[in-house]
């Protein structure tokens, strides 16, 4: 029994990744991340002005799901909490906490509060 294998070269692969990557991009808009953006760094600002130091992911996740009454990946949480804390938003804690929902280890995100005072 002969079977053949189809072998592609790795930068086709790449190409179709980066196709892919692109696509989801297109579709998802970028009024609709610049509003997700905004609506996580609300969502810090608020749990701080209520005593919260910090948020995890899954904490931040929790509370966008409440709000907005619908589902949020936990990985469109992280791809827009990374675009917060590289655009000077949010930092990110260099210390290690449980976090409040599945008790792991995190480095939680916060609002210098000079930036929380800028906000309305």
């Amino acid at each position: 029994m002969n079977q053949t294998v189809d072998i592609q070269p790795v930068e086709k692969v790449r190409q179709r990744a980066t196709d892919t990557s692109a696509q989801a991009l297109d579709a998802m808009g970028l009024r609709r991340m610049a509003g997700q953006r905004r609506k996580i760094f609300d969502i810090v600002v608020a749990a701080q002005r209520r005593g919260v130091q910090d948020m995890s992911l899954r904490e931040i996740q929790g509370r966008y799901e409440s709000l907005e009454d619908r589902r949020i990946d936990v990985g469109t949480v992280s791809a827009r909490v990374n675009n917060l804390v590289a655009a000077g938003w949010l930092h990110r804690r260099s210390d290690i906490r449980p976090c409040r929902v599945t008790g792991h280890g995190v480095h939680p995100v916060y609002v210098l509060p000079q930036q929380e005072r800028l906000c309305p």
